[in-house]
């Protein structure tokens, strides 16, 4: 177990705070200007290996985007994650068992609920687009 310091503490708190949205490095470093990047890197970077944080992807500059996957977050649902908003969106229910069995029957492959995420746009965000 790794020793908690207070900038991981703080870092983790602002993400855990908001697990309906996804976080870039530079996000938390708007919020928490008192934190260089550098430590913000470094401290995602041991929040990932700790499983408290989870790599949903990266936008097209290739800036990593994480998400809250600690204690007390929501577990069996995939997510749907808006790339303009980072906003988090449960998909369960039938479309996800829906989305499980084509899946598995055109690729016999079982998707991890916890771990997958489908990035797009949402409503709210289509609507300014336009």
């Amino acid at each position: 177990m790794e020793y908690n310091t207070q900038t991981r503490q703080m870092i983790m708190d602002l993400i855990a705070k908001n697990p309906d949205r996804i976080f870039k490095a530079s996000d938390v470093a708007r919020k928490l200007p008192n934190i260089s990047l550098s430590t913000i890197y470094r401290n995602l970077s041991r929040l990932e290996k700790s499983s408290i944080v989870q790599i949903v992807g990266a936008e097209e500059n290739n800036e990593l985007q994480y998400r809250y996957t600690g204690p007390g977050s929501c577990e069996s649902k995939m997510h749907l994650v808006c790339k303009d908003c980072g906003k988090f969106f449960h998909l369960e229910g039938p479309a996800l068992r829906i989305l499980q069995h084509s899946v598995a029957r055109l690729n016999g492959f079982e998707l991890d609920n916890q771990q997958s995420v489908l990035l797009g746009h949402c409503a709210s965000c289509k609507r300014r687009r336009k």
